[in-house]
């Protein structure tokens, strides 16, 4: 997540990176602030963020690196996963782009949208553990 975190400090203010990557549980409600929820048997909070926030912030790493349209838009188990190992590699060689330079830093791109799409449009939440 090196280079992910390296673009989101390139694009994104401190507070809008932890809201797009620091969220343990991502609600499809607009939420005025993140909320905090103590776990207690961990020695950390647990972030709940809202995917309305979250969007903007993963399309506006999308737009940087330009991520390319054939991204799985609508994902099942691993195949966000499955097209970065296969098909990514072969659409990078022909279309490049900065979404090339770094396929780890594309894939998270990816996956924190689709995420945050995934649980506006299926009015879901997502828990990351």
């Amino acid at each position: 997540m090196t280079g992910f975190l390296a673009l989101c400090q390139t694009h994104l203010s401190q507070e809008e990176s932890e809201t797009l990557s620091g969220w343990t549980v991502l609600v499809p409600y607009s939420l005025d602030e993140e909320i905090w929820l103590p776990i207690a048997s961990r020695d950390y909070d647990s972030m709940v963020a809202g995917a309305p926030q979250v969007l903007p912030l993963a399309e506006k790493l999308a737009t940087a690196i330009d991520l390319p349209p054939e991204t799985p838009a609508t994902c099942d188990n691993l195949d966000l996963s499955r097209w970065f190992r296969r098909q990514a590699k072969g659409l990078a060689t022909t279309r490049t782009g900065p979404w090339t330079k770094d396929l780890d830093t594309a894939f998270y791109v990816a996956l924190f949208l689709r995420a945050a799409q995934h649980s506006i449009r299926r009015g879901c939440p997502i828990v990351c553990t």
